[in-house]
C-alpha cells in the first residue's frame, strides 16, 4: 500500500512539476510581438512557434472581445489551437536554452501576481506530495505533535498573561518611584537656584575686590616702570662709556691679530714641509704594508687551519663527553631499574613467604581447636 502511494505521489508530483515549469516558461514570453526579443533569438523553430502562439492569442482576444454567442464552437477551436501553440512553444524553448535565456533576460519581467501564483503552485505541489507520501502513523504522530504544541502555546499564553500582570505592577511601582524622584529633583532645583543667587552675590563682591586690586597693581606698575626707565638711561650711559673704551682695545687686538697671522703663515709653511716629508714616509710604509700583508695572509691561512683542527678536536671531545654522559646516564637508569626489579621481586617473595606462614598458623589453630573438642 505504501509503495503504491509513493509511486502515485511521484507521478502526481512529476505532472505538477512539468505544469509549473511550462507556466514559468510562458511567464517569460511577451503577450504581443516584440521586435527586440525576435532580433536576439536565432533558433528558427522557436521563432515560428512564438509567431503561431502570438497569432493564436490575438485571435482568441478578438473573439472574446466580440462576445458573439454564435461563434461558441469557433472559440473552442481557437482556444485548443492556442493550447497546442503553447505546448509547441514550451517544447521548443526547453530544447533551445539560449532562446529561453534571451526571454528571461528581458528588462521588463512578468507581473508580480503571476510570480506569486507560480510560487503558491510550487508550495501546493510540495504539500500534495507530502500528503500523499505521509502514512497514517505519521499523520497521527503529526496530529499528536500539533496537539502538544497547541497545549504548550496555551500554557505560554497563560504565563505571558501572568508576566504581563507582574509587569503592570512593576510599572506602577516604578511610576511611584518616579514621582518621588521628580519631587526630589524639583526640591534640588530650588536649592540650586538659591545657591546660584548666593554665588552671584559673592561673585560681584569678588569682582569688586579684583577691580580694586587691579587699579592698585596698575599704579604700582607705572611707578616701577618709571624706576626701570631711569635705570635703563643710566645703563645706556655706562654702555656708551664701555664702547669708547672697547674701541682702543679693538685697535690693540687688531695689531695683535696681524702679528699672529704672520706667525700662523710661517707655521703653515713649516706644516706643509713636514706633511710632504711624512707623505713620503707614508708611501714607504704602505709598500712595507703590502709585503707584510702578503706574508700575513699566508700565516693567517696556516693558523686558520690550525684553529680549525683545534676546533674540530674540541668538537670531537665534546661529542665524546656527551656520549660518555649518555652512557653513564643509561647505566644509572639501568642500575635503578634493576634495583627496582629486585625490590619488587623481593617484595613478592616476602609476601609469598608471609602468606605461607599465615596459612600454617591458621592450620595450626584449626588443629588445636579440633583436639579440644575431642577431649
Amino acid at each position: 500500500m505504501n509503495t503504491l502511494t509513493g509511486i502515485e505521489a511521484e507521478r502526481v508530483n512529476q505532472i505538477l512539476k512539468h505544469a509549473v515549469e511550462r507556466l514559468q516558461i510562458l511567464s517569460y514570453i511577451p503577450t504581443t510581438w516584440d521586435d527586440d526579443v525576435v532580433v536576439d533569438i536565432t533558433c528558427q523553430p522557436v521563432l515560428n512557434s512564438l509567431e503561431k502562439l502570438w497569432m493564436a492569442e490575438e485571435q482568441v482576444r478578438e473573439t472574446q472581445e466580440s462576445m458573439d454567442a454564435a461563434n461558441g464552437g469557433k472559440d473552442i477551436v481557437l482556444i485548443k489551437s492556442m493550447h497546442r501553440a503553447c505546448k509547441v512553444a514550451c517544447r521548443n524553448l526547453l530544447a533551445d536554452r539560449a532562446s529561453l535565456q534571451v526571454l528571461m533576460g528581458r528588462p521588463e519581467l512578468q507581473a508580480d501576481d503571476f510570480v506569486k501564483f507560480i510560487k503558491y503552485l510550487n508550495e501546493a505541489r510540495s504539500q500534495v506530495l507530502t500528503k500523499l507520501t505521509t502514512t497514517v502513523e505519521d499523520e497521527l504522530n503529526n496530529r499528536n505533535v500539533l496537539q502538544d504544541l497547541t497545549e504548550k502555546e496555551r500554557q505560554y499564553e497563560e504565563s505571558r498573561d501572568v508576566l504581563q500582570a507582574k509587569l503592570n505592577d512593576v510599572k506602577e511601582e516604578k511610576e511611584q518611584v518616579t514621582k518621588g524622584l521628580d519631587h526630589t529633583i524639583k526640591k534640588l532645583q530650588n536649592e540650586l537656584h538659591d545657591i546660584t543667587q548666593h554665588n552671584n552675590f559673592e561673585l560681584e563682591a569678588v569682582q569688586k575686590e579684583m577691580n580694586e586690586a587691579i587699579n592698585k597693581a596698575t599704579a604700582d606698575h607705572e611707578l616701577r616702570m618709571r624706576q626701570l626707565q631711569d635705570r635703563v638711561d643710566a645703563m645706556e650711559r655706562s654702555v656708551n662709556e664701555v664702547v669708547a673704551k672697547n674701541k682702543d682695545e679693538e685697535q690693540r687686538l687688531r695689531k695683535e691679530k696681524s702679528r699672529m697671522e704672520h706667525a700662523l703663515n710661517a707655521k703653515i709653511a713649516q706644516y706643509d714641509e713636514d706633511m710632504a716629508l711624512r707623505s713620503a714616509t707614508l708611501a714607504e710604509l704602505n709598500d712595507h704594508l703590502t709585503v707584510e700583508s702578503a706574508e700575513y695572509a699566508v700565516l693567517k691561512e696556516h693558523f686558520d687551519k690550525i684553529d680549525a683542527d683545534i676546533s674540530r678536536n674540541d668538537e670531537e671531545e665534546r661529542i665524546l663527553a656527551a656520549v660518555k654522559r649518555r652512557e653513564l646516564f643509561g647505566n644509572r637508569v639501568l642500575f635503578l631499574a634493576a634495583a627496582n626489579v629486585q625490590k619488587i621481586q623481593r617484595g613478592k617473595t616476602a609476601r609469598a613467604a608471609y602468606e605461607k606462614m599465615k596459612a600454617k598458623m591458621k592450620k595450626g589453630k584449626k588443629g588445636k581447636g579440633k583436639g579440644k573438642g575431642k577431649k
